[in-house]
């Protein structure tokens, strides 16, 4: 092996976090690197692959030292670069992942080279090492390619630790669509969901689904199984007291800043939008789904009022209250006493806050929206003993 010469002495370094900042906004392909050696196949993500001459046809790709397909192609001088396309991107994880079984449900077949190859790759290249140069943490392969061979479609990307798409038009539409099915329980807690079946429902790429329910991982709604599959997360009465609470805290920083200061124009607003969460009107019960959203409307308008973006942003991530709108649509449907009760007993503290809001009184909507929190609490804990434990 043929190695740099050593470093000389009292060399000025760029910072290394701020190296790696500035490096994530290099935007790359993604490829699997793979080899066989002594009977046995290996593989690993990388992006940094680059074409190095096209006379001969050659390239470089940089592996880290510490991998085992760095170590097998040391020793059999051969590797596949199969680059991926943009519905692959679980695949890469997967590769990425040290001490997993990484051809778990993988589709190979074998180059000429006798090197496995992904068979759903976007394109194919088989390569002979001529050079291997050390590099820091990593080893530098130089090879000639002897195989090519590519399809159609577009390529994976990788920017600022994330894999992507060049076009994401319908991301987020697709994330607020599966969110509000979790959000709701249209998808069943407990029953496993796959990322193709859903793509299927929602006539969706594999990889905006894929995205979409990473999101939901990080929010803590749904979780990934070992399989490849996702369910949903249970709320129990622990993690909706929390998320309660931290509601509570919000809603407090809101008024903090709000009563006292809104205008007749608000104030008129915050009005009609508690006589709207008036769960009886003229002896008959509203439906579920009226009040449902005539008392989240309510309430994010009293956050709204402070003209602060991340927390809005923030208030808004909370899921506690929206899963225990599902339960109360169901509570609606058997015309459940004791939730009607409950919550005629939310809308008067509704039209108590107002009064603080009309007197301008923050210790008095600090003390309502903490009774508020601990009712709510109570009509959850009752919904979800009624539903077994959790919903």
């Amino acid at each position: 092996m043929r190695k740099f010469p050593a470093e000389p002495e009292n060399v000025d370094y760029a910072d290394h976090n701020l190296y790696q900042k500035v490096i994530e906004h290099f935007t790359s392909g993604v490829t699997v690197i793979t080899t066989k050696d002594q009977g046995c196949n290996y593989g690993l993500t990388a992006s940094a692959v680059t074409s190095l001459s096209t006379d001969p046809p050659r390239l470089l790709v940089c592996i880290n030292k510490k991998a085992g397909t760095c170590q097998a192609i040391s020793e059999s001088k051969i590797f596949g670069v199969n680059i991926l396309n943009e519905e692959q991107g679980e695949v890469a994880i997967q590769f990425s992942r040290p001490d997993t079984d990484k051809f778990r449900n993988i589709d190979i077949a074998l180059g000429k080279l006798g090197i496995p190859l992904l068979n759903d790759a976007l394109a194919h290249l088989e390569c002979r090492v001529i050079e291997e140069v050390s590099g820091g943490t990593h080893s530098v392969f130089i090879a000639d390619i002897q195989e090519a061979s590519a399809g159609k479609g577009t390529p994976l990307t990788y920017y600022r630790g994330k894999f992507g798409r060049f076009q994401e038009a319908n991301d987020e539409l697709v994330y607020r669509q599966i969110r509000k099915q979790v959000l709701e329980r249209d998808l069943p807690v407990g029953e496993i969901l796959y990322i193709k079946d859903i793509a299927s429902q929602l006539d969706a790429s594999v990889q905006t689904v894929y995205y979409a329910l990473k999101r939901l991982v990080g929010e803590n709604l749904v979780s990934r199984e070992e399989d490849g599959g996702y369910t949903i997360s249970p709320l129990n009465a622990k993690m909706l007291n929390d998320a309660l609470d931290t509601r509570c805290a919000l809603e407090i920083a809101a008024i903090e800043k709000t009563v006292g200061s809104l205008s007749d124009e608000e104030l008129s607003e915050m009005r009609k939008r508690v006589s709207d969460t008036l769960i009886q009107r003229n002896s008959d019960f509203v439906s579920a789904d009226s009040y449902v959203e005539a008392n989240t409307s309510f309430h994010d308008y009293t956050v709204a009022l402070a003209n602060n973006t991340t927390l809005l942003e923030t208030y808004r991530k909370l899921f506690a209250e929206a899963v225990m709108s599902s339960a109360l649509r169901q509570a609606f449907a058997a015309n459940d006493h004791t939730v009607k009760v409950e919550l005629e007993s939310l809308v008067d503290d509704h039209t108590d806050l107002l009064q603080a809001y009309e007197e301008a009184d923050v210790q008095k909507a600090t003390r309502i929206i903490h009774r508020h929190t601990n009712e709510t609490k109570k009509l959850g804990r009752y919904l979800i003993d009624h539903a077994g434990g959790k919903i």
